[in-house]
């Protein structure tokens, strides 16, 4: 499909630094062609020094939307009018939208993963689930999956003190799920063997990402074998050692990687940006070519 660009194209974009890897510009620039939208998204590469600049420049040039990628999505909530429930609860920002006066600031992960949590149908109501990790990314999965329903929920990071204080903090915001943190490995299996029933286990770290593809968090075989379906946030392998040791356990084990979320949180944002209801139809045209980008 061909694209003029005129003196009407709105402008969207995302920052970070670096910025060279993003696949960002394809899938909004595939949602505006399918809907027909004057707009086009580009990616600013974007220095820590530089970032108030940059976010008080997009608005002097009337840009009408941006995605905040690592570093920036902490330190970008300083320059914020305001930010949605999401956003202050998760404590990161990665969606802004121009309003009167300034950026309002959204957190579109948190939908993001529910809805590659429905598009893979993993149902979250009512499960054990065990997050691996406590950094940034582990925020938004915990309030998604707390969001949905999880009837208990278990945090395990090798810095057991980082899982303990994610754990005092979310614990009290939804009392209907009991939630706790792991303090050793050992713990962990305790915890999940006292429940009687299989368990999802989410990966939130960055452990086994390319190049090192063969690097997995949890190595021992009993782990999996308490688990029936695992979630991946990284999608660079596509399936991962994580993800494997899940599916080698039994038979029915099922592993999804982070494509999808990936997919969908850039939706969620399209969707704020534009007053759009993006469809899954329309979110499995964009996909393959997006797979195609990431492993390319």
């Amino acid at each position: 499909m061909s694209f003029e660009i005129t003196a009407h194209t709105a402008l969207f974009g995302l920052l970070g630094h670096p910025v060279g890897h993003s696949v960002s510009p394809f899938i909004h620039n595939s949602l505006s062609e399918h809907f027909g939208h004057d707009l086009r998204y580009l990616a600013y590469d974007v220095e820590v020094a530089a970032l108030k600049a940059a976010v008080e420049g997009a608005y002097a040039l009337k840009i009408k939307g941006l995605n905040v990628t690592v570093p920036h999505k902490q330190a970008v909530r300083e320059f914020l009018l305001s930010e949605d429930e999401a956003a202050a609860r998760i404590g990161a920002v990665n969606t802004l939208k121009r309003v009167d006066g300034g950026w309002q600031g959204y957190n579109t992960d948190m939908p993001g993963f529910i809805r590659a949590l429905e598009s893979d149908g993993i149902a979250v109501k009512g499960r054990y689930v065990c997050v691996l990790g406590a950094g940034g990314a582990a925020r938004a999965i915990i309030c998604a999956l707390l969001k949905c329903g999880a009837a208990k929920l278990v945090i395990y990071n090798r810095t057991c003190e980082k899982a303990l204080a994610l754990a005092e903090e979310f614990a009290p915001l939804y009392p209907e799920c009991d939630m706790e943190a792991a303090h050793s490995y050992d713990d962990l299996l305790k915890s999940m063997r006292g429940t009687g029933g299989k368990w999802l286990a989410v990966n939130t770290t960055s452990v086994g990402m390319c190049p090192n593809v063969d690097d997995i968090l949890i190595k021992d075989e009993a782990f999996y074998k308490l688990c029936d379906r695992g979630v991946d946030i990284i999608f660079n392998p596509a399936k991962t050692a994580f993800m494997k040791a899940i599916e080698a356990a039994d038979k029915d084990n099922k592993a999804y990687n982070g494509l999808k979320m990936l997919l969908f949180q850039g939706i969620r944002s399209y969707e704020i940006w534009n007053d759009v209801s993006i469809s899954d139809e329309v979110a499995m045209q964009i996909y393959p070519g997006l797979a195609k980008r990431v492993m390319g």
